[in-house]
């Protein structure tokens, strides 16, 4: 039996038929993910009579850089340039209009970015990263600024962050960074924030990440942990 993989044979005709059910967010992510997997030579043939080809090529000044494109993303949040509201009724109170739609799948792309740069081995751009994503979502709970517009239950779960991944993720890149007291503070306000019923499942790999001094020094904190009955 041969070791090698089999190939996938993808039927686009299915492809195409799924992506035309998507509509909002769900569009906007997968778009952006096609974006980021597409090969530099197959643009000019995608954009061709939708885009002008001298619009997207890279210059000196928009040249790729992952933290570079979370701050200005962080800035353009607090600034309130995705919040887009509307007159909510029956209809479409669980409707999301296209300030939402977009900045929730732009905080994913960038996300998936830190993610990627965390496996990477490249620590600072994820921890970095990261925690500017994070307070994006600490400042929508905290309802003081016009970040996005939710018609109904706003909260940062609307965003739809996969935890579970994302904060052993942070607590990995930040543990060569922080001492050991500041780093376990991190941990129990980010696990008190988000965690949820996930609490001991995500403790144990805060614990995992950590160096043998932080791990005592979160084992101090642990009291401080907010856990959901």
């Amino acid at each position: 039996m041969s070791d090698r993989k089999k190939t996938l044979e993808i039927d686009r005709d299915k492809v195409r038929a799924k992506a035309r059910e998507l509509e909002g967010t769900g569009l906007r992510v997968w778009l952006d993910r096609a974006i980021d997997l597409l090969p530099d030579e197959a643009f000019p043939e995608l954009v061709a009579g939708y885009v002008h080809l001298r619009d997207v090529l890279v210059d000196e000044n928009t040249k790729p850089d992952l933290l570079r494109a979370i701050e200005q993303f962080h800035r353009d949040s607090m600034a309130g340039r995705y919040y887009q509201g509307f007159m909510v009724n029956s209809r479409n109170h669980m409707d999301l209009s296209r300030g939402t739609e977009t900045f929730i799948a732009e905080h994913k792309r960038l996300v998936a970015a830190c993610l990627r740069a965390e496996q990477a081995g490249e620590l600072e751009t994820a921890a970095e990263g990261l925690r500017l994503l994070i307070d994006l979502l600490r400042e929508i709970d905290r309802c003081e600024r016009d970040i996005v517009f939710f018609a109904d239950e706003a909260g940062s779960w609307q965003v739809g962050v996969h935890w579970e991944r994302v904060l052993p993720a942070w607590f990995r890149s930040l543990a060569p960074r922080l001492e050991a007291d500041a780093w376990a503070e991190t941990v129990v306000d980010a696990l008190n924030d988000f965690a949820g019923h996930q609490m001991d499942e995500l403790l144990e790999a805060a614990r995992a990440a950590a160096t043998p001094e932080q791990r005592d020094a979160l084992v101090k904190c642990e009291a401080g942990l907010r856990r959901r009955r």
